[in-house]
């Protein structure tokens, strides 16, 4: 019969991690697998000798925390798993994972064993990983806000033109202007579909939280299309309180938060009636508000405005297209937050979508 001790020594000699066990009074390693002459490049006989030399490679900005590992690990607190660098010279840093284990017997005795296993490639991995994905997202900003911005301010113009010019001695110009419309209403509408999709789909979404003043940033969404020509026509305005309001929220994200709920109101709302955005201090939080005058929703389609590809997608007033994607989104985001989007809505006599958040003082 095969006695457990041998399975283990034999399963253990086996093994690509290092296993070892350490006599705390003596302080001394007793037992230790030959990957650790694989891992470590050290001797399994010399390993006692080997330990200072061991020690001092580890990183010092891992000391102070490796150090207070060793207390918790001595008194048999330490649990889970720790991740540290060792230095190599002229080398990168190696990276080790610690399975810690702590065992005393009937007579007080303490003894330290565990596994090391080396994750450098692993790390590499995430770090690259991490490298690709900031590129990623400094793409995706670019095109949520200067490509997507300058898109929808030459629609604005394009709209403006058509309502101003008549082209009379030239009837190119008119379908020229109804080109430069559409390729500019397609190109945002690509672009937001694109950043929702990638969004809604990413397996690590993260928020880059800074405090800020949200009167400033939902100004900046709001001013270029007041200022654009043609929109007074909807009489967009801009409401804010006089004092500051902060907010720890990751700015990118929540101005396209704004956008998304501005742009919705822009949809459903006719030329000549009223769209106000504002931002109202409450007690412990801050309300960002998007209220219009259009054709509101109808009561059957509220439970399910907010999922996924919902049903109750419609196409705008004057047909801009839509993928159910946009307030899907906005209610994700939000909730990242910690914050909440509502909506109240007549049909017939408009919505207003407000996103409720946490304040800072």
């Amino acid at each position: 019969m095969l006695e457990p001790a041998t399975f283990f020594l034999d399963q253990a000699e086996a093994s690509s991690q290092i296993h070892f066990i350490y006599d705390l009074a003596a302080q001394r390693v007793v037992f230790i697998n030959r990957a650790y002459e694989q891992v470590l490049r050290g001797t399994c006989a010399h390993v006692n000798d080997e330990l200072p030399a061991l020690f001092a490679r580890l990183h010092p900005d891992e000391l102070p925390l490796m150090q207070r590992y060793w207390q918790l690990w001595t008194q048999g607190r330490l649990h889970d798993e720790i991740d540290f660098r060792l230095r190599t010279p002229g080398g990168a840093d190696q990276w080790l994972c610690l399975a810690p284990h702590w065992y005393q017997d009937a007579e007080g005795h303490a003894w330290l064993g565990g596994t090391l296993r080396d994750i450098s490639v692993s790390k590499d991995n995430k770090t690259t990983n991490e490298k690709f994905s900031a590129k990623k997202n400094t793409v995706l900003e670019i095109l949520a806000h200067d490509l997507s911005g300058a898109f929808s301010v030459m629609q604005r113009l394009t709209e403006h033109i058509q309502e101003e010019v008549v082209p009379e001695d030239n009837p190119h110009v008119a379908q020229m202007l109804g080109m430069m419309q559409n390729t500019s209403q397609k190109s945002v509408q690509m672009i937001k579909d694109l950043l929702d999709q990638e969004f809604l789909e990413s397996s690590n979404i993260s928020l880059n939280l800074e405090r800020v003043d949200l009167r400033d940033k939902v100004r900046q969404c709001v001013e270029p299309l007041r200022q654009a020509p043609g929109s007074e026509a909807r009489q967009l305005e801009l409401v804010l309180p006089e004092e500051p309001v902060y907010a720890e929220v990751d700015v990118n994200k929540l101005q396209q938060v704004v956008s998304n709920l501005v742009g919705n109101a822009l949809k459903f709302t006719p030329n000549e009636r009223r769209i106000q955005v504002s931002v109202a201090p409450c007690p412990g939080c801050v309300h960002v508000a998007v209220a219009d005058e259009g054709i509101g929703i109808p009561a059957a389609l509220l439970p399910e405005l907010f999922e996924r590809f919902t049903k109750a997608r419609r196409p705008g007033l004057r047909g801009e297209p839509t993928t159910g994607l946009g307030l899907s989104l906005c209610k994700t985001i939000v909730e990242l937050h910690r914050g909440t989007l509502t909506v109240t809505s007549t049909e017939g006599s408009g919505s207003t979508f407000t996103v409720e958040l946490p304040v800072t003082s």
